[in-house]
């Protein structure tokens, strides 16, 4: 299976191996329209080949992913069907029957954080930058309280969730949210080590084992779905959302003509 080179992420088959990169750098692989949709495209594309048994999720550039893009926010743009579009991405990945690994570095904020919800294993480098801070812009974080809660339980996932604070891969890795954290530069390396140790397992076993776990929780996500999109509805047209993404509209102006006169 070639390269799926697509406009904001980068998706490269090498056997059992696969890696699906964001690659929308210059904006900190910050998610706008294009990427949502180049999401469901890069896993229905790793879903047709059942001879992918597993898959590195990164990020090139600074950043694995910077969450939602706020400047679309902020310009309405990211409406309720971008959402399920969103979801659509994410759930696919989850779904892969692929072990998944998300090598984690600088910002992992959001969304970002929410896509590594969706993977099975998660290793971060020790100076990685996290938070699900979707309610300090007035929005739900899809449905990734629901998967945070599912991993690390209801009340860690209330506390990240609801405050919206960033946290460091150690505090992450005690709540049991990152598997491995390793010093800049060896992330690349230590990724593919461990995909190694997992296509050396029979991948039938890993498969089975994995739909296991998730069948462990009642209730799919997918299910959940329209219940989120009538909730971040409610939440874009609220006023309390307006309100935010007016300052930020503000902050923008503020810097642009500062910029412009040189201050």
């Amino acid at each position: 299976m070639p390269t799926l080179e697509l406009e904001t992420i980068r998706c490269e088959v090498n056997g059992p191996l696969a890696r699906l990169r964001f690659n929308r750098p210059q904006a900190l692989n910050a998610a706008n329209w294009a990427w949502v949709r180049d999401l469901v495209t890069a896993t229905e594309h790793l879903a047709a080949n059942p001879g992918i048994h597993v898959v590195i999720v990164s990020g090139e550039g600074r950043a694995f992913c910077s969450g939602l893009d706020v400047k679309e926010l902020a310009a309405g743009s990211l409406t309720r069907e971008w959402f399920e579009t969103w979801e659509r991405g994410v759930l696919g990945l989850a779904a892969l029957d692929a072990i998944t690994i998300a090598a984690i570095h600088g910002y992992c904020l959001g969304g970002g954080l929410q896509v590594t919800l969706a993977c099975d294993l998660r290793i971060a480098t020790d100076d990685a930058v996290l938070s699900i801070p979707a309610v300090k812009e007035g929005v739900v974080a899809a449905l990734g309280p629901l998967r945070l809660a599912r991993l690390i339980g209801a009340g860690p996932a209330k506390r990240l969730s609801l405050l919206g604070r960033r946290f460091t891969p150690a505090e992450g890795a005690a709540l049991g949210l990152i598997d491995e954290i390793v010093p800049t530069g060896a992330l690349d390396e230590r990724a593919q080590a461990v995909a190694a140790e997992l296509l050396a397992i029979p991948f039938t076993a890993l498969r089975h084992t994995k739909r296991q776990i998730d069948a462990a929780f009642d209730g799919d996500p997918a299910a959940h779905l329209e219940t989120l999109l009538a909730a971040q509805e409610d939440c874009l047209q609220s006023p309390e959302h307006a309100e935010v993404m007016r300052a930020y509209r503000e902050a923008q102006e503020a810097r642009r003509a500062a910029r412009a006169t040189g201050g």
